[in-house]
């Protein structure tokens, strides 16, 4: 699985609805990883989830009826939807009575997959019976051999094909493809984007390899982007490529502050907050987490599924930390404290952040190499305009 999306928003002006206490924000979305097993081995995966088999196991996949309670319970605090993730969302045994369930209960959902295992009879009960609006599908490579090496499994490239198909058979007319990048692949975007335009995807994410998970080898090996890559990729994501691509809605993930002003305009100021502050992640054992790094990093497990939703988004000394360090962007460490876009960003991806620098409000690695080597742009600093 790939890192979370960025820019969940967060309605600050719900609290006088909702009756939170002052500093408290809305719960807008909960991220279930429904299972931790998968039926791939991806190579890069940060959460490295299990592959036993082919099979999941049992003890590892979200309860549903624990989480409806959690769902009506969260819903007082202004819960209104979900990404289903994983694992492998679609592996989970119970996974059609969950899509229903969130459904009757008003939530609206997003999914990740890796497209394995949509069939067309799947495909039509998302669409019809479910609130599933969008759902992303990974393809990282434009033919078979590539893909099922870097996914671990033999025919995964044949078969997320056929989901895409599937889901565009359906009347799914928003489809996405995430492509993970790096440099074995960095050479075949383009062709990546044809092949999912071909089979319905209305649009392609390019979520760079990070350094965590499995894909701690990869850096290792020298096989993940370089700072220097990566502001390479995106003159050429939003320039070259967007120019002679038939797909135009290209999203790459990059801190703001890296970003040209002219794809500020055009990317309409994504910031690349990963909307923590408005987020619970429920993990396959049913754990109460900041989000999937709660399968790896034991701390940041808040409590478990039966326990009170209520009191931990409350009163959590985890949360109530976490909320009141991202509100002081002037104080945030590093290049972070020097940046202009710092309370938009708030530092990205604190999961990341936790594993590879050691605290939740610190440094994406991306700005700090870009500051190490002079790369980091002048007028994002709050320095220049005293200069």
């Amino acid at each position: 699985m790939s890192l979370c999306d960025p820019n969940l928003p967060v309605d600050a002006s719900a609290n006088s609805v909702l009756n939170l206490p002052p500093g408290v924000p809305p719960l807008c979305a909960f991220y279930l990883y429904l299972t931790s097993g998968c039926n791939l081995a991806c190579r890069h995966c940060w959460i490295k989830p299990r592959f036993i088999n082919g099979k999941p196991d049992p003890q590892e996949c979200i309860n549903p009826e624990l989480l409806f309670d959690a769902v009506r319970e969260a819903k007082t605090l202004g819960l209104s939807s979900a990404k289903l993730t994983g694992g492998e969302p679609l592996f989970h045994p119970h996974f059609r009575d969950i899509a229903r369930g969130l459904s009757e209960l008003g939530i609206g959902m997003n999914m990740e997959t890796n497209g394995v295992l949509l069939t067309p009879e799947l495909a039509r009960f998302l669409k019809n019976e479910t609130k599933i609006d969008f759902i992303s599908v990974s393809l990282d490579e434009d033919e078979p051999q590539a893909h099922d090496a870097f996914r671990g499994v033999k025919g995964a490239f044949d078969a997320a094909l056929r989901g895409l198909d599937a889901l565009k058979e359906a009347g799914y007319n928003n489809t996405q493809v995430i492509m993970s990048v790096h440099k074995g692949n960095i050479g075949k975007i383009e062709r990546v984007v044809a092949l999912a335009a071909a089979h319905g995807a209305t649009s392609v994410k390019f979520n760079p390899v990070t350094d965590t998970g499995r894909g701690r080898q990869m850096t290792e090996r020298g096989e993940t982007l370089s700072i220097q890559d990566l502001l390479a990729l995106e003159k050429y994501v939003y320039g070259e490529l967007k120019e002679k691509a038939s797909l135009k809605n290209l999203i790459l993930n990059i801190p703001p502050a890296l970003r040209s002003f002219q794809i500020l305009m055009e990317t309409r100021g994504c910031t690349g907050d990963c909307g923590v502050i408005g987020i619970l992640g429920i993990l396959g054992t049913g754990e109460i987490a900041m989000c999937g790094i709660g399968q790896t990093i034991p701390s940041l497990v808040y409590g478990k599924l039966g326990d009170s939703i209520t009191d931990i988004w409350l009163n959590h000394p985890k949360l109530q930390a976490l909320r009141k360090e991202l509100e002081d962007t002037r104080n945030y460490p590093g290049i972070c404290g020097d940046c202009l876009m710092a309370s938009s960003c708030r530092t990205g991806c604190v999961a990341n952040n936790y594993l590879e620098g050691g605290g939740m409000i610190w440094p994406g690695k991306q700005c700090q190499e870009a500051d190490e080597l002079g790369l980091f742009p002048a007028n994002r600093r709050r320095s220049w305009k005293k200069e």
